[in-house]
Parts: C-alpha cells; sequence; structure tokens
C-alpha cells in the first residue's frame, strides 16, 4: 500500500457527514490521520466519525450551519478546540439542488448559494490557514464540480459559486508561494450516492429505459449525462483523489484542477 506520509496530520473536512466528504473522511483516517468530521445532524456526523474510529483511527465531530457566517467562525473554533491544529482543510460542503431556469433563479439565491458553497470555505481559509503558514506545512482542498466549467442555463446559482472554489485556490496559492502550503480544487462528475441513484431513476423511467441495475447505470450515464466511461464514479474514487491531492506525494501540486468525472468534460447531475 502506498504510504501517503499523512500519519498524525489532522484534518477537518467540511460537509462530511455523509456523500462524498464522508468518504474522503473516512479515507483520511484509513491514512492515520486524525479528522474532525463536520454535519449539520449528529446522528449522520457521529456514525461517520464512530466510524473511523472502529477502524482504528481517531476523530472528533464538530456541528454548524456552513450558511451562517457566525456558525462557520464557530465550526473553525470548534475544530481547533477539539483536535488542538488543523493541517488539513478540505471543503467539501454544497448543494447544486434548484428548481429554477436562468431567469427565474431568486437573486437571494444566488447570495445564498455563494455564502453556502464557497463564502464559508473563505472563512475557514482564513481561520486555519495562516497556523499551517507559520508551521511551513498545509492543504487546502475545495471540492467542485465538473459543472462549473460546462453549466446549463438551468440552476445557474450552484455552478457559478464552485466555480469562484477555483479563483480561490488559486489565488491563495500565489499568497502562500514557498510556504509549504499547497491549495488545489478536485472538481467531480456524476457520483453514485443515493441522490443520484433516485435522479437516475427519474430519469430513465421519463425516457421509457427499461435496464436495471449495472445495464441502466450504463445506459443513463453514457446516453443522456454524455459519461464516456459508461457509469457513475464511486465515493472511494473522488475520496482518492483527495487523499493523494494532500498527500506528501502532491507536494509540487498547487493552484491545480483535477477533474474525477469519467472524460464527462463539465456534464453533472
Amino acid at each position: 500500500m502506498l504510504d501517503l506520509g499523512l500519519r498524525g496530520k489532522r484534518a477537518l473536512v467540511a460537509g462530511s457527514s455523509s456523500g462524498i466528504g464522508a468518504g474522503i473522511a473516512r479515507m483520511l483516517g484509513a491514512e492515520h490521520v486524525e479528522v474532525v468530521v463536520h454535519g449539520r445532524s449528529m446522528e449522520h456526523a457521529a456514525a461517520v466519525a464512530r466510524g473511523i474510529e472502529n477502524a482504528g483511527g481517531k476523530a472528533w465531530t464538530v456541528l454548524g450551519r456552513l450558511d451562517q457566517p457566525a456558525e462557520v467562525d464557530r465550526i473553525a473554533q470548534q475544530a481547533l478546540a477539539a483536535a488542538g491544529r488543523i493541517d488539513i482543510l478540505i471543503n467539501c460542503a454544497g448543494a447544486g439542488k434548484s428548481t429554477h431556469s436562468w431567469f427565474e433563479t431568486p437573486l437571494e439565491r444566488w447570495h445564498e448559494q455563494y455564502q453556502f458553497s464557497t463564502l464559508y470555505a473563505v472563512q475557514l481559509i482564513r481561520a486555519l490557514v495562516p497556523a499551517m503558514r507559520d508551521r511551513r506545512w498545509g492543504r487546502v482542498l475545495n471540492v467542485s464540480t465538473g459543472a462549473s466549467f460546462k453549466p446549463s442555463a438551468f440552476g445557474p446559482d450552484y455552478p457559478a459559486a464552485k466555480l469562484a472554489l477555483h479563483s480561490v485556490a488559486v489565488s491563495l496559492m500565489t499568497e502562500l508561494a514557498d510556504s509549504g502550503v499547497t491549495v488545489n480544487t478536485l472538481t467531480s462528475g456524476v457520483v453514485l450516492t443515493p441522490n443520484t441513484l433516485s435522479v437516475m431513476q427519474s430519469r430513465a423511467a421519463r425516457a421509457g429505459f427499461t435496464e436495471t441495475g449495472e445495464a441502466l447505470e450504463k445506459r443513463v450515464t453514457k446516453d443522456l449525462w454524455q459519461v464516456p466511461l459508461g457509469r457513475a464514479g464511486r465515493v472511494e474514487e473522488l475520496a482518492a483523489a483527495a487523499c493523494f491531492l494532500v498527500s506528501e506525494h502532491a507536494s509540487y501540486i498547487t493552484g491545480a484542477a483535477l477533474r474525477v468525472d469519467g472524460g464527462a468534460s463539465g456534464f453533472v447531475v
């Protein structure tokens, strides 16, 4: 097994009580990283932390809403109080659900989405990264979406806010040049989560597809979602890419945006 050189490092994964964030937290734990699991539900966050500890790792939980600036500051303070320091910050939260077309998207929705997908990350960076610079080692990873590079007219607020994360990473990378802190972006495509499976089944029914299981996944992803590999990604595949980008082996990678999307070049559910 490849040693990522992360033993004893401490990470905060924002938005890690479910989905991709939970997968990243679990894999970091398997790499001997001590993980602060963040979520809005104690039940879900504690379940992820408990899984890390049951596998022999160490984890804490912090709760708070990322769409409330005061709570974001409190999340950072609680993470530091629990772990003592944060060496790795992974900003994985964001919600892409939208029921609005371009001109029907309310202006307040743009503001809310920018806070929930972008500004919370800026707040956590401001709170936690200066100490990384002082220690001459740190990792910041923003998890975005391939849809930012190929947005549709439907639900435009989400990909716009997520695209800002890459700009944040590049400007921060410049600020932190030669500091020992790297800053990167991971952009995901279609990932097989319970929500994606539900959407897949709904789209398949509307299209009149009759396949089930892997055959249905292949047809929907290839015919409707234009994923060249013909399947959705797995949470573990995104988590592995994230763990590599924060590892010692990626110490010469900064300001980069790594696509993990099956070659879809931007399409996302």
